[in-house]
């Protein structure tokens, strides 16, 4: 015989989990309002009603949820209001299943009702009301499905809701304070909102703030880079005029000391050489101010190349003087030599004569340079060739192969001259394809045929060779 009782429902706030029991045999229905007050319905008892109603208990701890929301609102409530932000949104996804699920419990429930109501008619219902009851406990099992639906949904909390068992034996004294503090965290929580609007306005102002800066940064950063290129031209423009001016001084330091040596060697221009002593003080004194501005090192760069080219110019004049000095004193001298043989009527022994000349032939091998020193210490120079005649004598030679002779263009190349300074105008002394050495081959020299005139070729002047002196 089943039991009726009036459902009778009222707003309530356990002190303490332990008052909210499923394990009675009367049906218990929970509603949450928009306002998050828990609604506890009681209704009907049905003997066959055994299992613990976890719907319920799912109410109840949203409750809990809701309610920890308020709590701590000095220094806790901002961590709490993180956890219930992320609680928040795993709550809303059972929640919907449980609003619909509860509809459909509710229509249920007033189908109990009246099944309850017609219960107490004739004993003739009680067939429908079996099948009502089949129908209710098919009902039953529907529910039982979707509840166990929803403790599948509940396992991802699990973790989070053993947690907040443990902090609800804590907060079980505050919890009456919580309702009040609802209302004050809802304020805060608009001012929490109003502040973070007002935040994410700073912070779009700073983030524009942040470009601008970012552009102006790159506009910086350019002229840097545009600044750092014209300091480094400038710099290289300053370190080849300074390399310029230091070569200068060197060259100026240089034909000082030429002009100095022809000067002591002609013993000519003594006052010159103090008033260019003096010179060189002032530009030495002028030298260490040019290190200051680059602007006086161009004016003082001009200054000294115009003193290098007079220098020049002087040293020139002097060294063609004192060359044609030395090859007039040198042209006297084999004239006073040849007069001599020719009074005498003989060379020096080791000497062969040809026409009003003695030439000697080296037994030894040395370089050009080296070679001309042997004849000049032998009161004579290398060999110059005036004629066809004098080219086949000098070939007439034994026992040699190639001999240096007279014959140079080290001081400008192409341009052959004999060492007595005359330049060579005869062409067809040279071998077939020659000169052909270049800037590398610049000293001439005789190759020995076995008749004829032989020929003449250019040599690298450092071979050695054997050498013709002629006096």
């Amino acid at each position: 015989m089943h039991q009726s009782k009036t459902e009778s429902c009222r707003i309530l706030f356990p002190r303490n989990p332990s008052e909210i029991s499923t394990g009675d045999t009367s049906k218990t229905h929970y509603h949450i309002t928009k306002d998050l007050t828990l609604i506890t319905c009681y209704s009907v008892h049905f003997q066959r009603w055994k299992r613990p109603s976890t719907v319920a208990a799912v109410c109840v701890l949203l409750a809990v949820i809701m309610g920890l929301r308020g709590s701590y609102a000095t220094a806790e409530r901002d961590q709490l209001q993180k956890s219930l932000n992320t609680s928040t949104r795993e709550r809303d996804q059972p929640q919907n299943s449980l609003i619909s699920t509860t509809t459909e419990r509710d229509q249920k429930c007033n189908s109990l009702f009246s099944t309850t109501t017609e219960r107490d008619q004739p004993q003739n219902s009680l067939i429908s009301m079996t099948t009502e009851k089949d129908q209710l406990q098919n009902s039953l099992n529907t529910m039982n499905t979707e509840r166990d639906q929803l403790q599948n949904s509940l396992i991802s909390t699990t973790t989070e809701r053993d947690q907040l068992q443990n902090s609800l034996k804590t907060m079980t004294t505050e919890r009456d304070q919580l309702q009040n503090s609802l209302i004050t965290t809802a304020i805060e929580r608009d001012q929490q909102q109003n502040s973070v609007n007002t935040m994410n306005t700073e912070r779009d102002q700073l983030q524009n703030s942040l470009n601008t800066m970012t552009t102006e940064r790159d506009q910086l950063q350019n002229s840097l880079n545009t600044m750092t290129t014209e300091r480094d031209q400038l710099q290289n423009s300053l370190n080849t005029m300074t390399t310029e001016r230091d070569q200068l001084q060197n060259s100026l330091i240089s034909t000082t000391t030429e002009r100095d040596q022809l000067q002591n060697s002609l013993n000519t221009t003594a006052t010159e050489r103090d008033q260019l002593h003096n010179s060189l003080i002032t530009m030495a004194t002028e030298r260490d101010q040019l290190q200051n501005s680059l602007n006086t090192t161009t004016t003082e760069k001009e200054q000294l190349q115009n003193s290098l080219n007079t220098r020049t110019i002087e040293i020139d004049e002097l060294t063609k003087s004192l060359n044609t000095a030395a090859m007039e004193r040198d042209q006297l001298q084999k004239l006073i030599e040849r007069l001599n043989w020719e009074n005498k009527g003989s060379c020096p022994e080791g000497w062969r004569r040809f026409g009003c000349s003695c030439y000697y032939l080296s037994t030894e091998k040395k370089s050009w340079e080296e070679s001309r020193q042997d004849c000049l210490e032998r009161g004579a120079d290398l060999v110059i060739i005036n004629s066809e005649e004098e080219q086949t004598f000098i070939n007439g030679f034994e026992s040699v192969k190639y001999a240096w002779i007279g014959l140079t263009d080290s001081v400008t190349e192409g341009t052959w001259k004999w060492v007595d300074g005359t330049p060579l105008t005869t062409p067809r002394y040279w071998d077939d394809g020659q000169p052909n050495g270049g800037t590398f081959q610049n000293c001439g020299g005789i190759i020995y045929k076995s008749s004829g005139q032989g020929a003449l070729w250019d040599f690298d002047c450092i071979y050695s060779k054997q050498w013709i002196c002629e006096k």
